[in-house]
């Protein structure tokens, strides 16, 4: 079951530590650093998924990928880069931005976190959520080199051509690995935790060590791979998510916390040498030692001119839309999307971005967000499986109001008379609790294949059921069948005596009576539905839907865009 891969995250002795994942958006926003804009044309997903419908509409700038995590240039000189929940494999023109090819989950990008390139030219990444290492040949064969484990995640060789990989956020294990396969991975260390062993790696080739960061220690240790001896080289980072050499054997660490690059004298002494917003993944250098940086929250990669001055290589916005929330009125309303590693404000008509809160992993009190809904008090209610977790959200403080933890991969969460009601994924359940007493958890329904959106409309409660491709009504004794043959129900929105239904396998959002029970076709032909990476749960990054009652908003998250329908 999906919970036995759930992520561990320690709590680490710190205020304002409720979370558990990453975070990002809007690229630079709020950030003194000056940004020179390239002659970018590469295309965004939302640019393949225009819709011809009359009442159907898009708003929000959109990413290209869906989060980037690792990158590194290969020996044709150009940028490479992973992304776990596009997932990709891609490669880029590292002046212009233009995508030159990408290769997804077919070609055995199934949930790509890093990358590396063999002596012999071959490429290697990591599948973090399957737990296996693929590689590609320069002719294009590809196959499986070895399977560690779920949270294999930084990978490198070193300068003879061995090959390392550690496990980070759902594991914390050290290994080396057989570039051939022929070979069963070798353990090095398997007390590098807490949380996660190292993130993104490199190999010295000064000292002939590995190095890496420690995520929640805030240092950076290098490791002699045959005795397994392990040694502190820096301290002090906020969050440390990968390290690289440049040309010149300087080492610099990438601070995710911070948004900072930060150069490691020979003595020790740490200079800062970019300035990006947080919520990065990984940096590399071209062979003329220009910095590239990646960011997971932002979906963006800059060039680094200066420690104030940033070129957009590939520009950042909407990465992995999901539940939509509808706050405020008039002039004054915003659309709040659940962006997974960021919460975004929106203006609900013209889709420009208001406002931003990031998520670094452990470190901030929003953690990651799929599902939103407005709640009393101008909050949002806001519903992560990925930390396991519910949070009641202020938007206009941005402030975390109450954290619900320890939940079975809730999907969607709501208020309901009183109480907060929550899908679990996980326990095939919709349960209950009063927020004053959120140990006292009551089970209003069970044995669902998929629970996933839920909404109350009159007093009565519903949940689509995303397997089953059924809406259900939850009453005192159980669920019933409202309408069925639904294609892989997620978000639910109710207004004008029905029940609005993202069908997120048939990209069309459909309007079941509440009455009757009869449906219709309110709009189709969308791009939805993320595919499920490895043991995640099949609404994935959730396709959410908000309504006026006029108007509805609906996350596209295959196109990273936001869908504005007017309903009939």
């Amino acid at each position: 079951m999906f919970m036995e891969s759930t992520i561990a995250i320690p709590t680490r002795a710190r205020p304002a530590l409720h979370a558990v994942l990453l975070g990002g958006l809007g690229l630079l926003a709020g950030c003194d650093s000056a940004v020179v804009d390239s002659d970018s044309d590469s295309d965004s997903d939302s640019d393949s998924a225009q819709t011809s419908a009359e009442n159907v509409r898009m708003i929000g700038e959109g990413a290209s990928f869906r989060s980037i995590n690792g990158i590194l240039f290969g020996p044709g000189g150009d940028l490479h880069l992973t992304s776990v929940l596009t997932p990709a494999v891609a490669r880029i023109d590292p002046e212009s931005g233009e995508i030159l090819d990408s290769q997804g989950f077919d070609e055995g990008a199934k949930s790509p976190d890093d990358l590396a390139f063999g002596p012999d030219g071959s490429i290697y990444w990591t599948n973090i959520s399957h737990g296996d290492v693929m590689m590609r040949t320069p002719a294009g064969e590809t196959r499986v080199v070895a399977s560690p484990g779920i949270g294999v995640n930084p990978i490198t060789f070193s300068d003879d051509g061995r090959l390392f990989v550690s496990q980070c956020f759902m594991d914390t294990n050290l290994f080396e690995l057989d570039p051939a396969g022929e070979q069963v991975p070798r353990v090095i260390r398997d007390d590098l935790g807490p949380g996660c062993g190292l993130n993104g790696m490199d190999w010295g080739s000064a000292d002939g060590r590995l190095y890496g960061p420690r995520w929640f220690n805030g240092e950076v240790v290098s490791v002699d791979v045959d005795s397994g001896e392990v040694e502190t080289v820096a301290s002090g980072f906020g969050v440390p998510a990968a390290v690289k050499f440049n040309n010149e054997g300087v080492l610099h660490v990438l601070d995710s916390l911070r948004g900072e690059v930060v150069r490691i004298g020979a003595d020790g002494a740490k200079e800062v040498v970019a300035r990006i917003d947080p919520g990065l993944d990984n940096l590399a250098f071209d062979a003329a030692d220009r910095l590239y940086v990646s960011s997971f929250t932002d979906s963006f990669i800059v060039e680094v001119l200066s420690p104030d001055e940033n070129r957009i290589v590939l520009g950042g916005g909407l990465s992995m839309p999901g539940g939509l929330a509808l706050i405020g009125g008039g002039d004054a309303a915003r659309l709040v999307v659940a962006d997974f590693f960021s919460l975004r404000q929106l203006d609900p008509a013209s889709g420009e971005e208001l406002g931003v809160t990031r998520d670094v992993i452990g470190f901030s009190d929003l953690g990651s967000s799929m599902s939103a809904h407005a709640a009393g008090g101008g909050n949002v209610i806001l519903s992560s499986w990925f930390d396991n977790a519910v949070r009641i959200w202020d938007p206009a403080a941005d402030a975390l109001v109450q954290a619900f933890t320890g939940l079975a991969a809730p999907i969607d969460a709501i208020e309901f008379g009183g109480d907060i009601v929550v899908s679990q994924w996980g326990a095939g359940d919709v349960i209950a609790f009063s927020p004053d007493n959120p140990e006292e958890r009551r089970v209003l329904a069970e044995g669902l294949s998929g629970p996933a959106g839920l909404v109350a409309v009159d007093g009565a409660l519903y949940v689509a059921d995303n397997l089953a491709g059924a809406l259900l009504r939850i009453g005192g004794g159980g669920a019933e069948t409202v309408a069925e043959g639904l294609d892989q129900p997620e978000g639910l929105a109710a207004a004008n005596g029905s029940i609005y239904v993202v069908e997120a396998g048939a990209g069309r959002v459909t309007a079941v009576d509440i009455a009757s029970g009869e449906t219709r076709t309110v709009a189709e032909d969308l791009a939805l539905q993320v595919p499920p990476g490895g043991a995640f749960p099949n609404t994935m990054l959730f396709n959410g839907i908000a309504t006026n009652g006029q108007t509805a908003w609906v996350s596209g998250d295959a196109a990273n865009t936001v869908y504005v329908i007017e309903l009939d």
